[in-house]
């Protein structure tokens, strides 16, 4: 069995040795409207919406001047 290596407990030295700093973020809140906000929130949700029923629409009346055309 080979002998077990005894950890480093010298500490680094050097330039690169600095422990690094934490990074502060600062945020600021932009002010909107009540709409804006709203929009903001659910810009997503009301887009996948609308293209969803946009798009049942044009099916729904494709289906219908497709029966049209054949009765």
């Amino acid at each position: 069995m080979s002998r077990k290596h005894k950890k480093r407990n010298k500490p680094y030295t050097g330039e690169d040795a600095t422990p690094t700093r934490p990074n502060i973020q600062r945020y600021q809140a932009v002010v909107r409207p009540p709409f804006a906000e709203w929009w903001h929130e659910h810009k997503r949700t009301v887009k996948l919406t609308a293209m969803v029923g946009g798009g049942a629409v044009v099916f729904i009346y494709l289906m219908y001047e497709l029966f049209n055309l054949v009765f």
